[in-house]
């Protein structure tokens, strides 16, 4: 009884895991933007994704409506909060002469293929 105990007391004292989070940005492309300069654009920016604190991994995206941008899967919302700045917004806005339109979910489960990993 007295590991039973414990066992439960840890449970309770160890931090909890950071919910993962996905965040899906899309952004208008100008009209007249070829795919081809799209895919130039996202595969240029490669590596500043790469050095990202708490991404986990991102898919470019070019979408069927006239929109581009991408599905982000993070550690935690704190990494993706400090990523996705104001002045982030600022410069999309900026350089694509729209703003993004950004839609945030819970990931409680990452499947990768056929092995599921609860979260």
């Amino acid at each position: 009884m007295r590991l039973a105990l414990a066992l439960f007391a840890a449970v309770l004292a160890a931090p909890a895991m950071a919910q993962q989070v996905a965040t899906l940005v899309a952004i208008p492309v100008p009209a007249g933007t070829p795919r081809a300069e799209l895919v130039r654009l996202f595969d240029a920016s490669q590596p500043q994704y790469r050095a990202i604190p708490g991404l986990v991994r991102k898919y470019y995206t070019i979408g069927s409506d006239g929109r581009a941008g991408g599905v982000y899967l993070w550690r935690d919302r704190a990494a993706a909060d400090a990523f996705f700045t104001d002045s982030w917004k600022a410069d999309v806005a900026r350089r694509w002469g729209q703003p993004a339109d950004l839609s945030w979910f819970e990931v409680p489960i990452a499947l990768d293929g056929a092995n599921a990993v609860a979260r």
